[in-house]
């Protein structure tokens, strides 16, 4: 779109509404184009140069501003802002707003009164002097307040009218040792194995012999393994004719056993006989597993 199609009888503002509209661009669309704020470009379409910050961004908004509508900026700004009374060269982008309102600000500042002067430099001189009548008060609060809870803390931990007597009861008195449990020690030969609470697998084993032997037997065709810590070191066939012993050697911690058709097996340590208990609910009465975990 260029000038020429548009209606020369309108004004500046009217042309690059009309483009805007017809190019299908919101102002918000345009603001994020050109990067030049709303009120500034809804200042140009309504013909308010006066609320520009300052005459050189007449022609630079303009001329960006049509760019961004689809006309040729150049030409629309030399056909209808001819000269425009400015200065200096043309950029067809403008400052950061930022910086516009800065120097807008720095242009209408008005000059400080004699009285106004007079009180900045009286600010100024007292200004140290505050600052430092502030500290002085602040560190005689915090020292006040150290010196009370000082004088408290004194008056908790010893009271004057208190007196502390020293019995010789006292010092001859000992620290109470602790009570310590001793390991019952079985005889040589002597083997206990004791189920485990509220488990229907585990049983403690002591015994006085250096090692033990587990035998296994059963009265009908069954299998099973044997483990020594944590090593498997057995599996095969039981049945009635034919059992079979484990060795189990010194130092051993723990002996897992697994069996099938577990109520028809039989498991002695040391010829005792290691009794399973009821299998929990839910588990099977066949396989089971015992573990002995040896306490010497």
């Amino acid at each position: 779109m260029t000038a020429e199609n548009l209606n020369p009888e309108m004004n500046i503002g009217e042309k690059l509404k009309s483009a805007r509209e017809k190019a299908g661009l919101s102002i918000d669309e345009v603001q994020k184009d050109t990067k030049i704020q709303k009120k500034y470009l809804v200042a140009i379409e309504n013909d308010d140069f006066e609320a520009l910050p300052g005459k050189f961004y007449v022609r630079a908004f303009v001329k960006t501003f049509a760019n961004a509508v689809g006309l040729n900026g150049d030409k629309f700004v030399e056909d209808y802002l001819p000269n425009n009374n400015v200065t200096g060269e043309v950029k067809s982008d403008a400052k950061p707003v930022k910086d516009q309102a800065l120097t807008v600000s720095r242009v209408v500042r008005p000059t400080p009164t004699p009285t106004e002067t007079k009180a900045k430099m009286d600010f100024r001189k007292y200004l140290p002097l505050g600052v430092i009548a502030v500290i002085v008060v602040i560190v005689l609060v915090v020292v006040g307040f150290a010196v009370v809870k000082t004088h408290n803390d004194s008056s908790d931990s010893a009271p004057t009218n208190s007196k502390v007597t020293v019995s010789n009861d006292d010092v001859k008195k000992k620290p109470a040792k602790k009570k310590v449990t001793k390991k019952t020690t079985l005889k040589k030969g002597e083997t206990k194995v004791e189920p485990v609470k509220d488990s229907a697998s585990d049983f403690t084993v002591q015994t006085g012999d250096d090692t033990s032997k587990l035998e296994l037997s059963a009265t009908r065709f069954t299998t099973a393994s044997v483990k020594i810590n944590g090593n498997q070191v057995w599996t095969g066939s039981l049945t009635p004719t034919v059992g079979h012993s484990v060795d189990i050697p010194k130092d051993t911690k723990e002996v897992n056993i697994s069996l099938n058709n577990a109520p028809i097996s039989s498991v002695k340590l040391n010829n005792k006989a290691v009794v399973m208990s009821a299998p929990a609910q839910g588990q099977s009465a066949t396989q089971r597993q015992m573990n002995l975990k040896f306490n010497n």
